[in-house]
């Protein structure tokens, strides 16, 4: 009996010790973090990133501490995150055990464009500070999420795969074809055949994929060789004849256009030209003023445009790199005596050079040529 009453205090007591040493483990863990905040900037302040300061913060925080249980070595890490979203893409800008930090103007440009930051154009991003005890993160806690308005500069690169893109060699990442910006201007040469793609913000991140209606969604005007695939993930679909073209994904005007490619560099001499006072850059050849009216297809010159009411314009045949009013051209009457059937928004202008004279509403169009049914039509 004696032995078995030992036994009982020395399971009692073992038992007790257990439990304290859970207790203490809960110490550790157990977060007093109500007041963990940031405490500047304060939600919605602003900043305009400069390109050239890039080693000036482009935001300085300061937060409340989080406290745990006992006392040990808290690690702050700041997040940012798209706007609205739940931080599961949050990208890491900075780690201190401070509750301090500032980030240079060139890191914080960087990671608000790849969190869908427009170029130029103040845009909301989302701020956090992760607080975490050990080296595992496995104790963590969070601070509220602030609202920060940016305006970056410049543009990110982007990428496309899909088995339209024979250089892509189908849906890998292997090869992926990357489009190079520009002034928020993306474009890259490559061989298209029918099929699907798709473009990506991230090469080799597949949840970073802009669709189609990704873009339509956004109000861009997206050449009609180009559609919506239909498929689970309403890919882009090449439906034009194969060859060699140019890309070119127009972010300041919300554009998608391609053009035939015969030349990897400089003008390309194939495509015709819009000039006149109903397109952006007027009656004048100056400054690249003159748009692109490129081949898009076998026999079919198309492309997206902001056209203006009541003013008028001429297809010019060539350009020369200059002033090209003598490369040739073709007036309203040109297309008439051809038999071409021409869209009712557009009529001779009865000036001095029977140019045409667009009737409808100013804003983004797709005006197209198609010579094999010898139409020409806006959409």
């Amino acid at each position: 009996m004696k032995n078995i009453f030992k036994t009982f205090i020395a399971l009692s007591l073992i038992l007790s010790l257990n439990a304290c040493e859970d207790e203490q483990d809960l110490l550790i863990v157990s977060s007093q973090s109500e007041s963990f905040r940031i405490v500047t900037p304060i939600n919605n302040e602003s900043v305009i990133l400069n390109e050239g300061t890039p080693t000036n913060p482009g935001i300085s925080l300061t937060w409340e501490a989080a406290t745990f249980g006992v006392p040990t070595e808290v690690t702050y890490t700041v997040q940012l995150a798209p706007n609205g979203s739940d931080f599961s893409d949050a990208q890491d800008l900075g780690t201190t055990n401070n509750k301090f930090i500032s980030i240079p103007t060139n890191q914080l440009n960087l990671a608000a464009l790849i969190a869908g930051a427009t170029p130029f154009v103040q845009s909301a991003i989302d701020i956090r500070v992760k607080a975490s005890v050990g080296t595992t993160d496995a104790e963590t806690v969070y601070s509220d999420a602030i609202t920060y308005l940016v305006t970056a500069y410049g543009c990110l690169g982007q990428y496309a795969v899909g088995t339209a893109i024979t250089s892509t060699t189908g849906w890998n990442w292997s090869s992926p074809l990357n489009l190079i910006c520009n002034d928020n201007v993306l474009s890259s040469r490559t061989n298209l055949e029918n099929g699907a793609f798709r473009f990506f913000t991230v090469s080799g991140d597949w949840n970073s994929g802009r669709n189609y209606p990704y873009y339509t969604g956004l109000g861009y005007k997206i050449v009609s060789v180009l559609e919506n695939a239909n498929d689970s993930d309403s890919n882009f679909s090449f439906t034009g004849t194969p060859g060699t073209y140019r890309i070119k994904i127009d972010e300041n005007q919300k554009t998608i256009s391609i053009a035939n490619s015969t030349v990897s560099s400089g003008i390309e001499p194939t495509s015709h030209w819009l000039v006149g006072a109903a397109t952006p850059g007027g009656w004048s050849w100056a400054d690249d003023s003159e748009t692109e009216f490129p081949i898009v297809s076998d026999g079919i010159y198309e492309v997206p445009v902001a056209l203006t009411n009541n003013e008028t314009f001429r297809i010019f045949l060539g350009n020369n790199g200059g002033d090209s009013w003598g490369e040739g051209s073709r007036n309203f009457p040109w297309y008439v005596s051809n038999g071409y059937t021409i869209d009712s928004e557009l009529e001779n202008a009865f000036d001095g050079d029977s140019n045409f004279k667009y009737t409808g509403p100013t804003e983004l169009r797709l005006f197209k040529i198609n010579s094999n049914t010898k139409t020409i039509t806006i959409e």
